[in-house]
This record gives C-alpha cells, structure tokens and sequence, in this order.
C-alpha cells in the first residue's frame, strides 16, 4: 500500500471547449509502480493512484472508473488510478528550491505565495491618478 503522497489538483479534459478542468483536489500517491493496483487493476505506466479528499465537479465522470465509483463524488475518499498528464502535484517554495522532483506527476508552475506577491507588485506598479 503507497505512503508517501503529495496534495494534488486533478484535471479532466474538456472535449468540448478544449482544455483542462479541475474537477477535484486530493493526494497522490507518488511512490507507485505501473504493477501497483487500484481495486484489481494494475496502474501502468501512465496512470498514479490518488485519493479524492475535495470534490469540486461532484457529477464528474472519473477517468478510470471502477466497480465501486463512476463518478467524483462516489469515489471521495477512497483510491482511484489517475492519468499523470492530468495531475499537478502541489509544492511548496523549500520543495521547488532542492531541484527537481522524481514525482510521476508534473508540478505546480507557481505557488499560492508567489502568485500572491505578483499580484501585489502589479497593483502597486500601477500609476496614480
């Protein structure tokens, strides 16, 4: 069973408006083997086992489905297989400075703190009137 996990923003692709849409938050279990299984079947190279911790799109399909689950809301909780491509894993600015991870998932391009800051500068760069 998988121990080392990082929180993590889960996507769906949207086949309709094009994109990627986050549909829930949780944890991915970044110590997983393609021969790991999630409920009998095995992951694979392209997939992560995650924990469903916040839904966001509640009716939305999972990727994977299971027997138990077919949907966000059915699956809180419990673990599910992934696509990596549609998970960024969340890191912290200590996380980011010691180089890069082996997680099999992509990282977050910026941090809640620094895109805070940037905002920040943006409103006090501006010109008074």
């Amino acid at each position: 069973m998988p121990n080392a996990s990082k929180e993590c923003q889960l996507f769906l692709t949207d086949l309709v408006n094009g994109g990627d849409v986050l549909v829930t938050i949780g944890r991915a279990y970044i110590d997983c083997v393609p021969t790991d299984a999630v409920h009998g079947i095995p992951l694979g190279e392209e997939n992560v086992r995650v924990t469903i911790t916040i839904p966001k799109l509640k009716r939305a399909l999972l990727p994977i489905p299971t027997n138990e689950a077919t949907c966000i809301e059915e699956a809180v909780g419990g673990f599910v297989a992934w696509s990596k491509i549609l998970v960024v894993v969340q890191t912290s600015l200590s996380q980011a400075s010691q180089g890069p991870s082996h997680a099999p998932v992509r990282e977050a391009e910026g941090s809640k703190r620094t895109k805070k800051r940037a905002r920040r500068k943006k409103i006090q760069s501006q010109p008074e009137v």
